[in-house]
Order: C-alpha cells, then sequence, then structure tokens
C-alpha cells in the first residue's frame, strides 16, 4: 500500500497532521527534516508528499524540485501554517482517489 510523507520541522504540528490523515485510513510516514524526506523517498512508496511551507537550511520549493526529481510520480502539497487541516487531508483524499492533482 502507498503511504503518505509528512515533512515538517515542528513535531507537534507533524504529528497533528500525521493524526489527521491516519484517521482517514492512510499509513504515513513522517519525516522532521529536508535531508530526512530525501533519505525516506528512496525506502519507501509515496503517492504524496505534504511538506511544510518553513523549512531550516533550504525552501519548500527547492525541496519539493528535489522530491519530483527523485520521484516525478509522488503529488506534493506545500502546507501552509494558515492552511486548514480538513481542507488539506480532503486533497490528500481526492488525489488518492484520482479526482484531483496537487
Amino acid at each position: 500500500m502507498s503511504s503518505i510523507l509528512v515533512v515538517n520541522e515542528i513535531s507537534t504540528e507533524r504529528e497533528e497532521t500525521v493524526r489527521a490523515l491516519q484517521a482517514e485510513g492512510f499509513t504515513v510516514v513522517q519525516a522532521g527534516s529536508a535531508s530526512e524526506a530525501t533519505r525516506e523517498i528512496w525506502g519507501g512508496s509515496f503517492i504524496v508528499a505534504v511538506v511544510s511551507s518553513l523549512l531550516t537550511g533550504t525552501t519548500a520549493q527547492a525541496l519539493v524540485g528535489q522530491l519530483r526529481q527523485m520521484a516525478p510520480e509522488i503529488e506534493t502539497i506545500i502546507q501552509g501554517r494558515s492552511d486548514e487541516l480538513p481542507a488539506l487531508v480532503r486533497k490528500v483524499m481526492a488525489i488518492r482517489d484520482g479526482s484531483v492533482a496537487a
């Protein structure tokens, strides 16, 4: 089964996102940094990567670009601090169901 990768350096925010996705039946892998995210991409089978808009040492756009080069089949979503979690979960569900692209 394909998984969702959640990349967020703030553990409380990351865990909140993970719990919301798990509540909808997703298998979720957490990454606490951009470098951890790139390592996870090699070891997993992901359909979506949810990337925090705030990262240390890089930008969300740079990480998304790197992930797309490594695994172009993975849809990516940049999660801003003001984004509502239910809307994010609905978007991931729509991507999984094939009704929308990120």
